[in-house]
């Protein structure tokens, strides 16, 4: 199996995990569904990292997100920590894709996938800013939308980086 392959595979159940991460917002079906979505992402990357070196670093960032969110029950600022290494995650997730992505000659995708990043690295900030600001009422509505949108376009990445590496 070619590593684009193996890249294609591991994206492809990352996609999976998201989408299925998604649907916390389900009382009781959606917290079993987002714990399967959280381990389909972290086999995905796993995966994904026999492909390359930076698959392998954010499957490890993202296991220290996992330990984090759990002590983030306990200390509320950690959750700003672990939004910052999701970010973390998706960068590398992202710049790795697309320079497999650029090797392979699909440069459209390859460009999506930087803009994807950035996109949701602004909204990242938005997030952070907005969490530090709580206390303004209505100030989280911006964040909310925006992160909706950055989500989409992740999603949207992994899916055509999907079909591209491994077809």
């Amino acid at each position: 199996m070619s590593n684009d392959t193996i890249a294609g595979s591991g994206l492809e159940k990352m996609f999976y995990g998201q989408i299925l991460s998604i649907l916390v917002i389900i009382p009781l079906v959606g917290w079993i569904a987002a714990i399967v979505g959280i381990v389909l992402f972290l086999v995905g990357l796993h995966e994904a990292a026999g492909a390359d070196e930076g698959y392998r670093t954010a499957f490890y960032v993202e296991i220290g997100i996992l330990v984090l969110s759990v002590l983030a029950v306990f200390i509320g600022v950690l959750n700003i920590v672990t939004s910052i290494l999701r970010l973390v995650v998706i960068y590398l997730v992202c710049t790795t894709t697309a320079g497999l992505l650029e090797v392979k000659g699909d440069l459209g995708t390859a460009a999506r996938g930087r803009f994807a990043w950035k996109f949701y690295g602004g909204c990242t900030a938005l997030v952070v800013v907005c969490s530090i600001l709580s206390l303004i009422p209505l100030v989280n509505v911006p964040a909310s939308i925006a992160s909706v949108v950055g989500g989409i376009l992740l999603l949207i990445f992994l899916y055509r980086a999907c079909k591209s590496l491994r077809y």
